[in-house]
């Protein structure tokens, strides 16, 4: 008897482990710095989105998905000027959320200025938090980490 329920127990977890490994990832982010002179620059975030896929504006409205949110550790070495920039969003009736939503699909940047303060090189860290969603459902909101080098400005 106990025999069946380690079996049981076990083939359970294995199918278990089989559906979370299939969860889809439609969401993959690159970043890079362009410097705009030697004081000023911004880092590129860039979200490739995945086919019938999208991600959320951060100006959505608090009837629909969460927003796109972004966050960045403070460092001496520099500072963040105004707000994440993002282009016009597309402007669709959701039917997952019964209204309408601001999205982005296949290829969104968004760009935050930066001044720095001082030549040398270093690192920004920072987190973009994103709801991806197709047309009949969405996956749970999930955190990705951003790393972007900022060479010296030599």
């Amino acid at each position: 008897m106990r025999q069946k329920h380690f079996i049981a127990l076990f083939l359970s977890l294995f199918f278990f482990g089989q559906l979370v490994a299939q969860t889809p990832q439609p969401v993959k982010w690159t970043c890079s710095y362009n410097a705009i002179d030697e004081n000023n620059g911004e880092l590129i975030l860039k979200a490739n989105v995945g086919i019938d896929w999208h991600i959320y504006s951060q100006l959505q409205s608090g009837d629909g998905p969460l927003p796109t949110i972004f966050g960045f550790e403070r460092t001496p070495d520099f500072d963040l000027v105004e707000k994440v920039i993002e282009p016009t969003p597309e402007k669709a009736y959701s039917d997952v959320f019964t209204t309408d939503v601001l999205m982005f699909s296949n290829e969104v940047i968004f760009k935050q200025k930066i001044k720095r303060s001082n030549k040398k090189a270093f690192t920004v860290m920072g987190n973009v938090e994103c709801m991806a969603c197709n047309s009949t459902s969405c996956l749970p909101p999930k955190k990705y980490t951003l790393i972007i080098q900022v060479p010296s400005a030599d």
